[in-house]
């Protein structure tokens, strides 16, 4: 299912393989896009259904490295199946990708991430309940049994923040923790995220590097820091405006960073 997918992306793109992937949160985009599909042009990929998650998939050219850049994610909370999940991850690793960067928008929990812009996720906490790998010990024994210690590159990490601090930009290490949503977190669950250590909180992107991890590809995740989340006042129309204020220096770490792997 996901081959053939991969064999009409290279097709249309009339591109064998590619050094980086990153997916995109709640309303990031990203300049320098050379040609782009829609993900219905895509056979058997799933479509996203989430303001904000437009469904398209981008080639872009950074200094001669071919990234690409899905403009649209799934999450649990749309009633998606493991496969669904799993789908970008996958067929990223069949394109040839060697470095996978999910983003996302979350909301600050640590009074760090409350007084920036922007994260470099180098640990997470899974609260989804949920876990994209949970059957494929069928068809692939253990090799299921990924290291979590192993989740996020330590060479990625340092990286983006080394750059981020070059360009001035406002960035920092952070946990991230994944709740399955489609709410936001009550003043009760914020004060047991900040207990636990958490600095950010999100819906999305902890499945996505697990799966990454499990088909072989170095990982990174960053955040942008969209609303406090101690504010009582919480929407999703305040995300997606927050996100696009913010994506352009995202954008320009992403491609400043990928330059120079």
């Amino acid at each position: 299912m996901v081959e053939e997918a991969a064999k009409k992306i290279k097709e249309l793109l009339k591109e064998e393989e590619f050094f980086a992937a990153v997916v995109g949160g709640s309303g990031i985009e990203l300049p320098g896009v050379e040609r782009e599909i829609p993900y219905s042009e895509i056979p058997n990929m799933p479509l996203p259904a989430v303001p904000g998650h437009k469904g398209v998939v981008k080639l872009l050219s950074l200094n001669g490295k071919k990234v690409l850049f899905f403009e649209g994610r799934f999450h649990y909370y749309e009633g998606r199946e493991d496969w669904e999940i799993r789908f970008i991850p996958e067929l990223c690793s069949l394109l040839g990708v060697r470095v996978f960067i999910p983003t996302c928008a979350s909301g600050a929990v640590s009074r760090k991430a409350a007084e920036s812009e922007i994260g470099v996720i180098y640990d997470h906490i899974n609260l989804l309940g949920r876990n994209p790998l949970v059957g494929l010990i069928k068809s692939y024994g253990a090799r299921v049994f990924v290291n979590g210690k192993k989740f996020y590159s330590k060479r990625l990490v340092n990286a983006f923040l080394k750059k981020a601090l070059e360009l001035g930009i406002d960035a920092v290490p952070a946990v991230l923790a994944a709740n399955l949503g489609p709410n936001y977190e009550t003043y009760t669950e914020i004060r047991l995220l900040e207990v636990l250590g958490v600095d950010c909180v999100s819906m999305s992107t902890v499945p996505e590097v697990i799966a990454a991890n499990f088909y072989g590809m170095e990982c990174v995740a960053l955040t942008v820091f969209t609303n406090d989340t101690l504010n009582p006042e919480a929407s999703h129309e305040e995300v997606l405006e927050k996100a696009a204020e913010r994506s352009a220096k995202l954008g320009k770490l992403i491609g400043e960073a990928l330059i120079h792997l």
